[in-house]
């Protein structure tokens, strides 16, 4: 849970193994399974500083990289990411191929 300086929740983050490691008990990353910004507190800058935390507790805990998914029409999401130095790793595309 992320607080401002008034002690409002504005947000939260829910981090876990990667699941790509996970099995092996040596993970060396971390994984972002979501972020949140309460709608009233959104482009105030903290998702940003959600983040940063992230980054922050993840490293303390000796992890070398925080990884996440985000869907690829969120364009907010993904600005947001990219700021933060967030580079894309990987892809997945789909089709529909309904008739």
């Amino acid at each position: 849970m992320a607080e401002n300086g008034s002690g409002e929740a504005v947000g939260n983050a829910w981090i876990g193994p990667d699941p790509r490691q996970a099995s092996s008990g040596t993970a060396s990353s971390a994984w972002l399974y979501d972020i949140n910004v309460f709608a009233p507190f959104r482009r105030r800058g903290y998702g940003s500083a959600i983040l940063a935390a992230a980054e922050e507790l993840v490293a303390h805990e000796g992890k070398t990289s925080l990884n996440l998914n985000v869907v690829g029409d969120n364009e907010g999401a993904i600005a947001m990411y990219q700021r933060n130095g967030y580079g894309v790793s990987s892809m997945y595309l789909s089709k529909s191929v309904q008739r």
